[in-house]
Protein backbone atom coordinates (compact mmCIF):
# COMPACT_ATOMS: atom_id res chain seq x y z
CA UNK A 1 0.00 0.00 0.00
CA UNK A 2 1.46 3.20 -1.19
CA UNK A 3 0.71 6.89 0.30
CA UNK A 4 -0.41 9.91 -1.38
CA UNK A 5 2.43 11.80 -1.61
CA UNK A 6 4.51 13.84 -3.99
CA UNK A 7 6.95 10.66 -4.50
CA UNK A 8 4.34 8.31 -5.43
CA UNK A 9 2.34 10.82 -7.12
CA UNK A 10 5.45 10.99 -9.81
CA UNK A 11 6.62 7.50 -9.37
CA UNK A 12 3.05 6.29 -11.08
CA UNK A 13 3.00 8.90 -13.74
CA UNK A 14 6.15 7.62 -14.75
CA UNK A 15 4.61 3.90 -14.86
CA UNK A 16 1.85 5.51 -16.65
CA UNK A 17 3.50 7.44 -19.20
CA UNK A 18 6.20 4.42 -19.93
CA UNK A 19 3.10 2.72 -21.36
CA UNK A 20 3.37 5.07 -24.53
CA UNK A 21 -0.37 5.47 -24.29
CA UNK A 22 0.45 9.49 -24.84
CA UNK A 23 3.28 9.04 -27.32
CA UNK A 24 3.42 12.89 -26.80
CA UNK A 25 3.56 14.79 -23.50
CA UNK A 26 5.34 13.89 -20.64
CA UNK A 27 5.22 12.36 -17.06
CA UNK A 28 4.12 15.03 -15.42
CA UNK A 29 1.19 14.73 -17.67
CA UNK A 30 -0.42 11.91 -15.78
CA UNK A 31 -0.31 13.38 -12.19
CA UNK A 32 -3.65 14.25 -11.90
CA UNK A 33 -4.29 11.01 -12.97
CA UNK A 34 -2.25 9.14 -10.87
CA UNK A 35 -3.49 11.31 -7.49
CA UNK A 36 -6.87 9.48 -8.60
CA UNK A 37 -5.92 6.84 -9.13
CA UNK A 38 -3.89 6.16 -5.43
CA UNK A 39 -6.95 7.80 -3.73
CA UNK A 40 -9.29 5.38 -5.01
CA UNK A 41 -6.93 2.18 -4.19
CA UNK A 42 -6.59 3.93 -0.59
CA UNK A 43 -10.76 3.63 -0.73
CA UNK A 44 -10.53 -0.23 -1.68
CA UNK A 45 -11.26 0.01 -5.34
CA UNK A 46 -10.91 -3.69 -6.90
CA UNK A 47 -9.29 -4.26 -10.25
CA UNK A 48 -12.03 -3.90 -12.47
CA UNK A 49 -13.13 -0.77 -11.09
CA UNK A 50 -9.71 0.58 -11.66
CA UNK A 51 -9.89 -0.48 -15.37
CA UNK A 52 -12.61 1.95 -15.52
CA UNK A 53 -11.61 4.73 -14.12
CA UNK A 54 -8.40 4.55 -16.28
CA UNK A 55 -10.68 3.74 -19.60
CA UNK A 56 -12.72 6.86 -18.59
CA UNK A 57 -10.03 9.16 -17.35
CA UNK A 58 -8.08 8.68 -20.54
CA UNK A 59 -10.82 9.24 -22.56
CA UNK A 60 -12.52 12.13 -21.01
CA UNK A 61 -9.52 14.41 -19.20
CA UNK A 62 -6.65 13.46 -22.35
CA UNK A 63 -9.15 12.76 -24.96
CA UNK A 64 -7.25 9.57 -25.71
CA UNK A 65 -8.37 6.53 -27.95
CA UNK A 66 -7.94 3.72 -25.58
CA UNK A 67 -8.18 -0.17 -26.06
CA UNK A 68 -9.31 -2.85 -23.48
CA UNK A 69 -5.90 -4.41 -23.92
CA UNK A 70 -4.21 -1.12 -23.15
CA UNK A 71 -6.29 -0.59 -20.01
CA UNK A 72 -5.63 -3.92 -18.56
CA UNK A 73 -2.04 -3.55 -19.17
CA UNK A 74 -2.31 -0.36 -17.46
CA UNK A 75 -4.70 -1.28 -14.60
CA UNK A 76 -1.89 -4.44 -13.72
CA UNK A 77 1.01 -2.44 -13.44
CA UNK A 78 -0.79 0.53 -11.17
CA UNK A 79 -2.52 -2.33 -9.33
CA UNK A 80 0.75 -4.72 -9.15
CA UNK A 81 2.81 -1.38 -7.94
CA UNK A 82 0.50 0.20 -5.49
CA UNK A 83 0.74 -3.48 -3.69
CA UNK A 84 4.12 -3.40 -3.55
Amino acid sequence: MKLLDQHNINALSKIIYQTNIMPSGKSDSFKKLSEKLILDLQNGYELEKIKRVISSELIATYGLSVNENDVEEISELVCSWYDK
